[in-house]
């Protein structure tokens, strides 16, 4: 079982009312005060195995070569029979929920939301933090660098770890597994002080 799995990176990683679901997101966007991410690209929900573990089904590929995912608004994806659109969103709250967006309870789904960090110098020591309901996974430019494996509610900050951000795109790619009911994810970026990244914008694509 991986629980809590975060690395430092220099290589390795050491609501109610959510809503405003449209492709016309600004091009460039800002964390909000507090350093949440609130801007991401979805695609959901993705069917999972009735009976199988969400545990091990969150160590497995749902989209052939997630880690490098790199989607756009309107780009389509076949998962199984199913095709399935990537979709901009922008959440009114400072966590994601996918039930909300898609306007349905979905059990026993996978779902991917993905952003672009640009930054405009190197940025060390950059503390990400995450909470989940339920299982999650994360690849930091292309890094596989967390895995929660657990069934859980949505914690705030519930884990934390340290990243490197690079001048220029960062790329996030936050894979979200529910098991049954509330279906959610919040990640949140700051300087390690805890305050606020400077030269840092978001963007909803590559």
């Amino acid at each position: 079982m991986i629980m809590k799995k975060l690395f430092t990176t220099s290589g390795l990683f050491a609501l109610a009312a959510l809503l405003t679901s449209n492709a016309s997101a600004a091009e460039l966007a800002s964390l909000d005060p507090a350093g949440y991410i609130r801007n991401w690209v979805m695609l959901a929900p993705i069917a999972l195995p009735e009976g199988a573990s969400t545990g091990d089904l969150l160590l497995r590929e749902q989209i052939k070569g997630e880690a490098s995912l790199k989607p756009k608004d309107g780009e389509t994806v076949k998962v199984g029979s199913k095709e399935l659109t990537w979709k901009n969103v922008t959440t009114a709250t400072n966590f994601f929920d996918f039930n909300a967006v898609l306007k349905s309870i979905n059990d026993q789904s996978a779902g991917y939301i993905v952003t672009y960090i640009e930054s405009d110098q190197d940025i060390p020591d950059v503390t990400m933090t995450v909470g989940s309901n339920d299982q999650a996974r994360i690849y930091f430019n292309g890094v596989d660098i967390y895995a929660f494996t657990d069934p859980r509610t949505l914690e705030l900050d519930g884990d934390k770890g340290r990243v490197t951000l690079k001048k220029g795109t960062n790329v996030i790619v936050f894979k979200v597994l529910n098991l049954q009911n509330s279906w959610q994810g919040a990640m949140r970026l700051t300087d390690k002080a805890g305050g606020q990244l400077k030269g840092v914008k978001v963007k909803l694509t590559p």
